[in-house]
């Protein structure tokens, strides 16, 4: 057993001859109360700083923090009562408050401001300092010195003048003060004191743990926070928590675990640029096609415009010069044919009648024979056939008349009464004329209103376009229009007056609810919303507005918290809320008046306070509301389905507009038809029957041609001559009718002649004229028409066949150049609506939205995205995800095995220092025992780590790496900072239980201490003492030394629970570490500590508020 004895630095090993630095004084100047200089001596082994609540002794240990620690190291944590002390903010303890030596705090009079009471410092410069000479047992010393400069203004701590400064030897900290008017110049404190300046905290606090030997390897940082948690005296009630608040840092595997946040931020970055990538690949895809359909519309509306078919009055355009030319030449040629056909007839008709003058003979020749043979009574009868005949061609004439009359008004007529019933139908039409007329001119009025209306609905369509072109929203133009008059009046954007319908949108799955939740927002959704502090000025300024158009707003709350609905069974858990201003706001509203409750039966109206069906009825209370569907939602801070909508409704209206008008010339042509009926009727009741009776007059005719052949029958003489008579007549007939008919053709082909030419002429002229004037239709225009001729069936036919095919054609390319006049349209209003969106996704101020200026930049980005961004993101995905899986992930895991096992190793060096130190008596010792405990939630979160470590295969499909990517990011999101999981599942202290055990000299267990708080105070000193102090000496990196390099351990309030017994017992365990203790109490404990002391001091303080330390006793 190592035997111990009181040296000059107190209970130390008695073999031990190593070097160890105690603290001999501290010397301050204007620190806190103590003002001016004063300087306290310590004792090499134990010293009691005791006195009243508020003396001072706190702030003589807090100059010990504020010299040899971090400035992030709080200020005296005991006597603040926190758990770990209080920071140094501006209503904190802090240099700057004990520099000027802060009283108290007090309300400026008439105001709600405050100032500080000081000691000095009041509205002038004042100045502090701090030092602390240490001494070795073979008489080195080495000195520390801190020294504020401290602005009369100065707010904060980098607003003052700072001093790091040390010197191997004792130094007087008055020597500072002439210096202190100049700032503490530098070269006058190298030269004239002899003090090696330190630019940074970080090369001070490094020369004072080498040079006093604080910390293993370098690692003074730790050992000082050490003593800084030691110092701060916290309440612990546990060996568990003692042991991992104040020896156990924090462990690597909080600082793995941010890596591998980090580096899946990264991922996360990557993967976000990705599918922003995609998206804006998603956006701009179509953006080729509908260019490609740009450009065929407009290379069918220049071929068609150029041709001029829609101006068919127009006569010098190349369509025209392609019609007369096709049409000259088709006359030329029906020229051709039509002298080619005249010779024909000609020559046909000069044969017909030269055998008509031979069969005429002939004829002649049989009739006298047949008068010869006694034919008188036939030459009578012969004479009553002609006339009869006669007769009959007058009738034939008389009822083609008719015929052309009766084909106007088309009844047919076959029968005496059919005719006579057609007169009196007639006659009822020819005295219903007036009405008749009216009739039809309210049909054609009827008809013109009707396209009339049809051309206002595509105007309004138009025109409602137009609107929301240059603006968001959905609602009407007309409150759009109202809107920005009153916000140009109140000197307000439209954007800062908006509609509550702007920003409101349903969300996506809830599509088919967005018709019943417009008509159960109802006028709501058409309010303005002015921010309430600018509600007066904007009533004042809109007052003298005159508006046609009657709109209502409420003055609201701005920036109000926003509490998001997340039952998406009600109204507003089915909106999404645009972010801004009003938006807190509007959500507090949503849900106190319109959660409607959304369901699918009426029949479960009743079963909610509040209820909305799909159809739009609602339930509120004994009250309900229905009705109001098919107008338009004004819904939405993005118009693009409507002005898709609108779209298809201008296509619609477009259509309606074509056949009301084909309607209008419906009707028109009804009333043109109605004076050729009236003719025809009129002219009909100027016919009787036997003027067109047709069959009647045939059967005359027959009657006398059958006593006529009786006669001829009687002899057989007449007939023979009758029979010859009859086939000579017959072959006159004939020979004349082809005559008249070679006549006929003769005079048709002869006027066709002089038509042909007089259009041959004026063609020909027309044409010249064209060529003249440079008029002509290109090659790629002649093509064009030429194929659409012989698509529209025309096969070549006559002159009037092809002004009919020409027709049909015109009307083809006229309706072919509506359509790609529209088709042009709606892409280039897609290219803007596409361009605007992507804009308005991903701002760009070097990107307009223009469907053609805009084109190329909107093509190279998806170019650049399509064939370069998207291939080099997919693989920064895929090598940040396998990094994050191969390395980071595994490289926690690891940390997290390594940090079990560390903290044992750490225990033992610990178990070796406390093997030799008596604990209650000299036969038992204390140890250190740590025990896994992981739970449930730990073992899977460590089961989910590892799995995930694994490397990605190299073959992994995207979607395996999007679920890879979805399961780390439920994992990591358990060890973020802000969650509640995080210190559970990666802080290795929170997965071993610490326990301390007393064991007799051969190390088997006597008693267990796991609980602090059951023990008296003095004992759970003794406890915390021998398991602190042995982790300090590891810490300083004495485990191996005989006694600590640095002795010092300041303790405030430590003993405050220690009765006599025990006090000595904490003492001794604490000096047998060999440490020097300087220890702050208050009076009522003094008597429990004093034997264990070797100096006593009391801090006392006047009545002005000055703090000193006077002397009570010694050993």
């Amino acid at each position: 057993m190592t035997t111990m004895s009181q040296s000059l630095f107190g209970l130390i090993p008695t073999a031990s001859t190593g070097q160890q630095w105690v603290a001999r004084s501290m010397q301050l100047i204007n620190w806190g109360g103590y003002h001016g200089f004063h300087e306290v001596a310590f004792a090499s082994t134990a010293t009691l700083v005791s006195g009243g609540s508020g003396t001072g002794k706190s702030t003589l240990l807090d100059a010990y923090i504020a010299l040899t620690m971090s400035h992030t190291t709080p200020f005296n944590g005991a006597s603040n009562g926190a758990a770990s002390g209080r920071a140094r903010g501006r209503e904190q303890r802090n240099v700057l408050s004990y520099a000027r030596g802060k009283l108290d705090e007090a309300r400026v009079a008439g105001t709600s401001s405050s100032r500080d009471a000081v000691l000095r410092g009041d509205g002038t410069d004042t100045w502090s300092a701090i030092a602390m000479t240490w001494a070795d047992q073979v008489g080195q010393t080495f000195t520390a010195i801190r020294a504020y400069y401290v602005p009369a203004a100065a707010t904060r701590n980098d607003e003052c003048s700072f001093v790091r400064a040390t010197t191997d030897s004792a130094f007087d900290l008055r020597s500072l003060e002439p210096f202190a008017p100049g700032r503490f110049p530098r070269g006058p404190l190298q030269e004239r004191l002899g003090l090696v300046l330190h630019d940074t905290d970080i090369a001070f606090t490094t020369r004072l743990h080498a040079t006093l030997g604080i910390g293993a390897a370098g690692d003074g940082a730790k050992a000082m926070g050490l003593l800084a948690r030691i110092q701060a005296g916290q309440q612990i009630t546990t060996v568990d928590a003692l042991y991992k608040s104040m020896v156990l840092e924090e462990p690597e595997t909080l600082a793995k675990a941010q890596e591998a946040i980090d580096h899946f931020d990264e991922l996360s970055e990557v993967r976000e640029e990705m599918l922003t990538a995609q998206r804006q690949l998603e956006v701009l895809a179509p953006i080729v096609g509908l260019r490609q359909r740009v450009e065929a519309a407009r290379e069918q509306l220049e071929v068609v415009s150029t041709l001029g078919v829609e101006r068919a009055s127009e006569r010098t355009t190349p369509f025209a010069h392609w019609h007369d030319s096709r049409r000259l030449e088709l006359a030329r040629a029906q020229e051709v044919a039509n002298r080619r056909a005249y010779a024909q007839a000609e020559e046909r008709k000069v044969g017909l009648d030269a055998q008509i003058l031979v069969t005429e003979r002939e004829h002649e020749e049989i009739k006298d024979n047949q008068r010869r043979n006694g034919g008188d009574e036939i030459a009578r009868l012969e004479r009553e056939i002609a006339a009869l005949e006669d007769a009959l061609g007058d009738t034939e004439v008389r009822h083609a008349r008719f015929e052309q009359h009766r084909a106007v008004v088309g009844v047919p007529v076959s029968s005496k009464s059919e005719f006579e019933a057609l007169r009196r139908a007639a006659g009822e039409f020819v005295d219903s004329r007036d009405e008749r007329e009216r009739e039809l001119a309210d049909a054609v009025y009827e008809a013109r209103a009707a396209h009339a209306e049809a051309v206002r609905a595509l105007e309004t369509l138009e025109r409602e376009k137009a609107s929301l072109a240059v603006r968001r929203g959905n609602v009407a133009a007309e409150d759009h229009q109202a809107r920005c008059l009153l916000a140009q009046a109140a000197g307000l954007t439209p954007e800062e007056l908006p509609f509550v319908a702007e920003l409101l949108d349903v969300r996506a799955e809830h599509e088919p609810w967005r018709e019943a939740i417009g008509l159960a927002l109802g006028g709501f959704a058409t309010t303005l919303l002015v921010d309430a502090d600018h509600l007066t000025a904007f009533r004042r300024a809109i007052n003298d507005v005159d508006l046609r158009r009657r709109l209502r707003f409420e003055g609201v709350r701005t920036g109000l918290p926003v509490v998001e609905q997340t039952d998406r069974s009600r109204l507003d858990g089915r909106l999404d809320v645009k972010r801004g201003p009003f938006t807190g706001w509007l959500t507090d509203r949503l849900a106190r008046q319109f959660s409607y409750v959304c369901v699918d039966d009426p029949a479960d109206l009743g079963k909610h306070a509040k209820a909305l069906t799909r159809t739009g009825q609602t339930n509120d209370g004994s009250r309900g509301a229905h009705g109001g569907r098919g107008r338009p939602s004004v819904l939405g801070y993005s118009n693009e389905r409507r002005l898709a909508q609108i779209d298809e409704e201008r296509r619609e209206a477009t259509v309606a507009v074509a056949e009301r008008r084909r309607a209008v010339e419906d009707a028109e042509a009804a009333a043109r038809a109605f004076t050729d009926q009236f003719a025809a009727y009129q002219a009909i009741g100027g016919f009787s029957w036997d003027e067109i009776d047709v069959r009647g007059a045939s059967r005359r005719v027959a009657e006398r041609r059958e006593r006529f052949e009786e006669l001829a029958a009687g002899s057989d003489v007449l007939r023979a001559l009758r029979e010859d008579e009859q086939r000579l007549s017959a072959r006159l007939k004939d020979l004349r009718t082809q005559s008249s008919r070679a006549a006929v053709e003769m005079e048709r082909l002869e006027a066709a002649w002089g038509m042909l030419t007089d259009e041959v002429d004026e063609l020909t002229d027309g044409l010249a004229e064209l060529e003249d004037a440079g008029v002509a239709a290109s090659d790629v225009q002649v093509t064009l028409l030429d194929d659409r001729l012989a698509a529209s069936g025309w096969d070549g036919g006559d002159l009037r066949a092809f002004t009919t095919a020409v027709a049909a054609m015109r009307a083809e390319l006229v309706h072919a150049h509506e359509l790609a006049e529209h088709d042009l349209q709606s892409a280039l209003d897609t290219l803007a609506r596409t361009f605007e969106r992507f804009v308005e996704l991903w701002p760009n101020p070097n990107l307009g939205t223009d469907p053609d200026a805009s084109y190329d930049d909107f093509r190279r980005i998806l170019g650049e995205i399509e064939h370069q961004r998207m291939f080099s993101l997919r693989e920064r995905w895929s090598r940040a995800i396998s990094r994050l899986s191969g390395r980071d992930l595994t490289m926690l895991d690891t940390a997290i095995e390594q940090a079990v096992a560390d903290i044992r190793a750490r225990m033992e060096p610990v178990n070796e220092i406390l093997s030799v130190l008596p604990f209650h008596d000299d036969a038992h010792r204390l140890r250190i025992t740590a025990t896994v405990t992981e739970a449930h939630d730990i073992t899977t979160f460590r089961r989910e780590l590892r799995a995930l470590a694994k490397d990605v295969p190299d073959d992994a499909t995207p979607a395996e790496r999007e679920r890879r990517y979805a399961r780390m990011a439920k994992l990591l999101a358990r060890i973020r900072p802000d969650s509640p999981e995080r210190r559970r599942l990666v802080d290795v202290r929170e997965h071993v239980r610490i326990s301390a055990e007393c064991v007799d000299l051969d190390g088997n267990h006597v008693s267990v201490y796991d609980h602090i708080a059951g023990k008296s105070g003095g004992e759970s000193q003794e406890l915390i003492a021998f398991i602190v102090g042995a982790a300090l000496r590891y810490q300083l990196g004495d485990a191996d030394a005989e006694r600590p390099r640095y002795a010092p351990v300041f303790l405030d309030e430590a003993f405050i629970k220690a009765d006599s017994r025990f006090a000595g017992r904490a003492v001794g365990a604490w000096r047998g570490l060999g440490f020097q203790l300087i220890i702050g109490a208050p009076l009522d404990k003094v008597s429990a500590l004093e034997p264990h002391v070797d100096l006593v001091l009391q801090a006392v303080k006047d009545e002005v508020g000055r703090s000193r330390i006077q002397w009570v006793a010694a050993s």
